[in-house]
């Protein structure tokens, strides 16, 4: 097993944490300590979530659910998305296929 990656700090909010990643997948966990990312976002990736601790509002396209520890939440390539942290703290895990490559660019430096 190699070293882990560092955690960066992406918001006064959210924490992420690259776990794995190869060319065609990568999984990062994130930690929320408030609801976390403005508005939606898309990306060509497919992309799941894992909650881990808390409770989270997902917006995926146009529908709107809540999601406890536990469940998960699969987005389409190129799909409105967000997942809003509605508990004082959170935790998620994500997976996506390919792997980001601006995640990987950013944040994989490992830890010393």
């Amino acid at each position: 097993m190699s070293k882990p990656f560092k955690k960066y700090k992406l918001s006064d909010t959210v924490t992420l944490q690259v776990l794995s990643y190869t060319d065609e997948m990568m999984t990062a966990k994130l930690w929320f300590s408030g609801k976390g990312f403005d508005g939606t976002h898309h990306h060509s990736n497919q992309e799941v979530n894992v909650v881990v601790a808390g409770e989270f509002e997902a917006t995926n396209g146009k529908e709107k659910h809540k999601v406890y520890p536990g469940q998960t939440v699969v987005v389409p390539s190129n799909n409105e998305h967000n997942m809003e942290c509605l508990s004082p703290t959170g935790a998620m895990v994500s997976c996506w296929t390919p792997a980001r490559k601006d995640i990987i660019e950013n944040y994989t430096e490992l830890e010393e």
